[in-house]
């Protein structure tokens, strides 16, 4: 019997061993993973963020051009319009839409002037102010 248990005395520390390193593996593991989804996540929001400051300058732009009288009533009308609005008034068919897509923004795109330098300054600072906040609040 005191064999036995010696045996158990002798194995009892490489188990204890073996078990804390799974246990300290898996916490490190989880931890690794959450941080990668953490960069991951904060990558994702940098972009939206950078995406939506490109989305306002844009048609702040635009809306500059409409009110200097630079923009034609095709461009007004097309601005103001959905891409979905804009499938349904050219007839696009479902499975056509998203060769479409493309068409409708490089439209979009061509809807543009040139502006007085003060008033293109102020817009192009505008889209640096909300670029310089995106990357203050999503840093990498």
């Amino acid at each position: 019997m005191d064999k036995i248990i010696d045996k158990l005395n002798k194995l009892s520390l490489p188990a204890t061993i073996l078990i804390a390193s799974l246990v300290i593996g898996g916490f490190y593991y989880t931890s690794e993973v959450n941080k990668q989804k953490s960069i991951e996540e904060a990558k994702r929001a940098l972009n939206t963020c950078l995406a939506n400051a490109q989305i306002s300058y844009s048609n702040f732009w635009r809306r500059e051009c409409k009110s200097q009288g630079e923009l034609t009533s095709r461009c007004i009308s097309l601005n103001e319009k959905t891409f979905d609005e804009y499938a349904k008034q050219n007839n696009i068919p479902e499975d056509e839409r998203l060769d479409a897509i493309s068409d409708f923004y490089k439209e979009k795109s061509e809807c543009s002037c040139r502006l007085p330098l003060d008033n293109a300054d102020r817009i192009n600072k505008s889209l640096q102010d909300d670029k310089d906040e995106c990357f203050k609040k999503y840093p990498q």
